[in-house]
């Protein structure tokens, strides 16, 4: 028993003696790689971290933050810590990411630089977006998008553009979505041309464009970018993208109906990742896209497995996108098909509380991009906008206030000139004993005049002089006043040929039989409103129909045809000298 416990004592004083040595000379070596440079330093564990090669990774992050630490340079520890922030991010240890990613904020908040600490937002909004924490992650782009607009630093506007962009396809502001995608994809295709490390953030960007033209089901555009992008995937030694895109072919296939070609992407996928430990959040869209598609399939029973997995998955990692409400109708619909109404109710019950979720994330965001990233891109580019409108308009407003102002200067004059014209055949009208009189009518008869003499008529004179001394009676005896005079009426009471009378008003009278008729009853009633109130307090239709007029229209337009005025201004003139007398 004592010979036990002596060689038990032995061996941990053994396994003592190599820890203390493993982490003395883990230290030594440390210290011996801080002694290279930054580049030197940097460049090792991108190498390091593209191989996959996690434990030399952390040792190079860890030797650059330390020399840092011991050069006491601010930017140089947050570059070490962003090492291991992206080194944990990458194995998905999100945490320990988050904890680095605050050091980072903490000890740069007051440096000015012009990458930190936005860069380190940057990082924590992908990481909380990663895991559907969609209101810390707006915040967190929030802050960068202030760090980033102050120091003008572009490729930061862009990549928080990126995230602005997957935001809104989250929303279904798809066709938004689509057009700040393409304004990505152009910035960084341009950047790559230039410097091929841009290389990774053109293909995910690809991969982005292509999701939203694939929400928008324009499969067609999805394909060729994905191509472009799987090319150009394959080509680099990080094709960390290319199993995103494979993925992002099968929802292709899915939507067109191409179910096992869909299957056929989704099996490409799984065999490029079996020796690696799958992203919760892939794992969740794979097992998405085969239980939908064997249910597709008619596979029914088969597809259960996939289904039931995608909830689980969801629940337990807090990943739920729009989507997904297909895996619970699905859900839904097998369990009433078996009867089984305690299974259906339990996933009811779910959809209902991812849809609550949802539609939390989706107000949320609306919210947070208008409030916290459109406002402030958007001030000073409105400011650029009202400025330049406002001297527009200033001068637009001069030009119409002009314009406007000779019009009414223009109708005002134009309507004086015509009171002062109206006024003055007024008064003619007043003055004179009858309106042929006046030298308005006069101009009137001018105009009218023929040059027709009565020999040229082709009447006898005899029977030229009797119709006139019929007409002569017919405007003493005030016949005019009679409604519906006719030319074949009068010409029956004169006892003559109707073409005769017609010929002899023209010639002798310069008028048609009409105008005639309509001038006599004119004269008429003016030299009647001149000297009888009674007459004058009629209204305007019954002094028509008093005179023979069928309508108060007929009436107005022979009035002004024959005096150069209207009847109701003719009375108002008279109303006021009357009162005024």
């Amino acid at each position: 028993m004592i010979r036990f416990k002596i060689i038990i004592t032995f061996l941990l004083i053994t396994i003592g003696f190599k820890s203390m040595y493993a982490q003395s000379n883990g230290n030594d070596n440390l210290q011996l790689l801080v002694e290279k440079s930054y580049e030197d330093l940097s460049e090792a564990f991108l190498s390091y971290q593209s191989k996959n090669n996690t434990s030399l990774s952390l040792t190079y992050a860890n030797a650059f933050l330390l020399k840092g630490k011991n050069e006491n340079n601010t930017i140089k520890k947050a570059e070490g810590y962003y090492m291991l922030a992206s080194l944990f991010t990458k194995t998905s240890r999100y945490e320990r990411a988050i904890v680095y990613s605050d050091s980072i904020i903490a000890i740069t908040k007051d440096e000015n630089d012009y990458n930190y600490p936005a860069k380190a937002h940057l990082l924590k909004a992908s990481i909380l977006g990663s895991q559907s924490n969609f209101q810390e992650s707006m915040n967190e782009l929030a802050e960068a998008n202030k760090y980033a607009n102050a120091n003008e630093n572009v490729d930061q506007q862009y990549q928080i553009k990126y995230f602005i962009a997957s935001l809104k396809n989250n929303l279904g502001e798809n066709q938004e979505s689509l057009k700040i995608f393409k304004s990505v994809v152009n910035y960084y295709e341009t950047k790559y041309k230039e410097d091929k490390k841009y290389e990774n953030e053109y293909i995910k960007s690809l991969y982005a464009y292509g999701l939203a033209f694939n929400t928008l089901e324009i499969y067609d555009s999805v394909q060729r970018i994905n191509d472009k992008a799987i090319r150009l995937s394959l080509k680099t030694k990080d094709s960390s993208y290319y199993d995103r895109l494979l993925l992002s072919s099968a929802a292709v296939h899915y939507n067109k109906e191409e179910y096992q070609s869909s299957l056929d992407s989704i099996k490409k996928s799984q065999k490029l990742n079996a020796d690696k430990k799958i992203d919760p959040r892939a794992k969740t869209r794979i097992n998405f896209f085969l239980g939908r598609i064997l249910y597709k399939q008619k596979k029914i029973d088969s597809s259960l497995n996939y289904l039931l997995k995608v909830d689980s998955l969801a629940f337990e990692n807090d990943f739920f996108f729009p989507s997904i409400r297909e895996n619970y109708e699905l859900l839904i619909q097998y369990y009433k098909n078996k009867k089984d109404t305690e299974q259906q109710l339990f996933y009811i019950n779910r959809l209902l509380v991812v849809d609550s979720i949802l539609d939390k994330d989706v107000k949320y965001l609306s919210r947070q991009i208008n409030e916290e990233y459109s406002k402030p891109n958007l001030i000073l580019e409105r400011q650029q906008i009202i400025e330049s409108l406002e001297k527009k308009n200033i001068y637009k407003i001069i030009i119409v206030v002009a314009i406007f102002s000779i019009l009414i200067i223009l109708i005002i004059i134009r309507n004086n000139k015509k009171q002062n014209i109206y006024k003055k055949r007024f008064q003619e009208l007043l003055d004179s004993k009858n309106a042929k009189t006046t030298s308005f009518a006069k101009e009137q008869e001018v105009k009218n005049s023929s040059e027709k003499q009565p020999k040229d008529i082709g009447i006898s004179e005899m029977i030229v002089n009797d119709i006139l001394k019929n007409l002569e009676k017919f405007e003493e005896n005030n016949d005019f006043l009679q409604s519906n005079i006719s030319v074949a009426s009068l010409s029956k009471r004169f006892k003559t040929n109707s073409k005769y009378l017609s010929k002899v008003i023209n010639i002798h009278k310069n008028k048609s039989f009409s105008n005639y008729v309509n001038e006599l009853r004119i004269n008429y009633v003016v030299e009647e409103l001149k000297v009888n109130t009674k007459f004058r307090r009629y209204t305007i239709r019954a002094i028509a129909n008093e005179i023979g007029f069928n309508t108060t229209e007929a009436f107005s337009k022979s009035f002004y045809k024959t005096t150069g005025i209207y009847p109701s201004f003719f009375m108002k003139q008279l109303e006021k000298q009357e009162t005024s007398n």
